[in-house]
């Protein structure tokens, strides 16, 4: 089963109060890595990733969240040693989210925004350029923008290459609801879900888990 969680960035003067209660759930190692940081709201998504993350595999593990040590795959990728729970994390505009399931698993949320569509004649593939092309209606265009990122990125953290694999080398595919990814590499069978989050975010996750909870859970402060 794939769970997704999700966090709010908080307003910056209450991150700033906040911050040692916070720091205090995290090993000795990342308090002092993250004391060296600027108080801006980049501080503050990573410190919500790594809560996040911790909070998930405390709450499974019966573990402490200072306790509990990621190591850094050949990709980038974190990992948690001998055990048999996959995560990720991504962040944009005010939101923390991370995807947990027992398979590996990719999650991407991006702020929809004004694109350069530039960018699509580099990572996105002909198919996918054909379509954004095609498509008239402005809104429509800057949706559809991002459902290709979004998938894309969460495709490549759930196969674990990270962007070593270019984005331009599968293709994204919406078939009557069903969105599935044609790639001459990797022939194993993923699952693609996109939620309805926030009307202004786009967010995509890609699984080798099939069964995934549909509900995002929103963590309070």
């Amino acid at each position: 089963m794939v769970e997704i969680f999700a966090v709010k960035l908080l307003k910056q003067d209450v991150f700033f109060n906040k911050k040692t209660d916070l720091l205090n759930k995290l090993p000795a190692s990342l308090i002092e890595k993250f004391n060296n940081y600027a108080h801006n709201k980049n501080l503050q998504r990573t410190i919500f990733g790594e809560l996040l993350s911790r909070y998930y595999i405390g709450l499974k593990t019966n573990t402490d969240s200072r306790n509990i040590f990621f190591n850094i795959g050949e990709k980038g990728k974190p990992f948690l040693q001998n055990s048999n729970i996959h995560f990720n994390i991504s962040h944009s505009g005010e939101w923390v989210v991370a995807a947990f399931s027992e398979k590996e698993t990719g999650i991407d949320i991006e702020l929809i925004r004004e694109p350069n569509y530039n960018v699509a004649k580099r990572y996105f593939s002909e198919i996918e350029i054909l379509n954004l092309n095609s498509t008239s209606d402005p809104e429509r265009k800057r949706q559809l923008f991002f459902d290709y990122w979004t998938i894309k990125e969460s495709y490549l953290k759930a196969i674990g290459t990270g962007l070593t694999k270019s984005l331009s080398s599968f293709t994204v595919l919406f078939n009557e609801g069903n969105i599935s990814i044609t790639d001459d590499v990797n022939k194993e069978d993923l699952y693609i879900n996109q939620f309805d989050f926030d009307k202004d975010y786009k967010l995509s996750v890609c699984s080798y888990e099939e069964s995934i909870l549909k509900k995002i859970q929103t963590i309070e402060f």
